[in-house]
């Protein structure tokens, strides 16, 4: 795994104090990318407190307005809650998926997004992550610290990433979060144009499908530009066939009357 390949995210933290704790989590396991969603002030002497003997990884980190941005250049992003729920598709065991990340950390990037103290991710920013894992725990409180939570997923990508661990893997082209989102885009478009008849007319209910499906895999380049190639042939044939419909219905509406 290279270390500059992994970023930690933390979205909208409200306390300066866990963001220096994570700096230091971060120095500890042998990782430096640390990137705040919309933290507000937080650059404090608390922060910098906390994060004693790594200040460097907290005066780099990156700053962003919203998720989306912060991740579009990742090519795995992983997002972690307490909460079950179908619509959240989260896997208990985080192992596998941290493994997979270690793979993928060797040549491409991997975002781990954690959420807000008090309500961790929100839907809007659940859709960005490709997967998303829980951190087992006691029934009776079941929420993790901030820090705390930081602190066993890297430290199982730092004990994942002992050279022993990761026999020779050929390196993958894979699709960035950004281009993803455009792959799902396009299906949707191309849903759409064919008119494809959804429950209560809800063509979203499909797009739910659509992105579970993309997000079950990382998804190689090469595939990608298969999906988009087969989504412009389909919307070329549906734009032929509505303007066939479109002559025909001019055709019959002219004509000469006889007397």
């Amino acid at each position: 795994m290279s270390a500059q390949n992994v970023a930690v995210v933390l979205v909208e933290p409200s306390s300066p104090g866990n963001i220096g704790s994570v700096a230091r989590v971060l120095k500890n396991t042998g990782l430096s990318q640390l990137a705040l969603v919309n933290p507000g002030e937080w650059l404090t002497g608390e922060a910098r407190k906390m994060a004693h003997g790594s200040e460097e990884i907290l005066e780099a980190c990156e700053v962003y307005t919203d998720l989306a941005t912060a991740v579009e250049t990742s090519h795995l992003v992983i997002g972690t809650t307490h909460r079950l729920g179908r619509s959240r598709e989260v896997t208990d065991d985080f192992r596998p998926v941290l493994k997979e990340a270690t793979r993928l950390a060797e040549s491409h990037r991997v975002s781990i997004v954690f959420g807000r103290e008090r309500d961790g991710l929100w839907h809007r920013e659940i859709r960005h992550c490709h997967r998303m894992v829980r951190i087992p725990a006691a029934v009776s409180y079941p929420s993790f610290n901030l820090s705390h939570a930081v602190l066993l997923i890297v430290y199982e990508l730092f004990r994942l990433s002992s050279p022993s661990s990761l026999p020779p893997a050929p390196t993958p082209d894979l699709a960035t979060a950004g281009q993803r989102e455009r792959v799902y885009d396009h299906i949707l478009r191309t849903m759409a144009a064919v008119e494809l008849k959804a429950y209560n007319d809800d063509l979203g209910s499909y797009g739910k499908v659509v992105r579970r499906f993309l997000n079950r895999t990382p998804l190689d380049r090469r595939d990608a530009t298969v999906i988009h190639r087969f989504c412009s042939q389909v919307l070329g044939f549906a734009r032929r066939c509505a303007e066939g419909e479109e002559e025909q219905e001019s055709e019959g509406g002219t004509g000469t009357a006889g007397g």
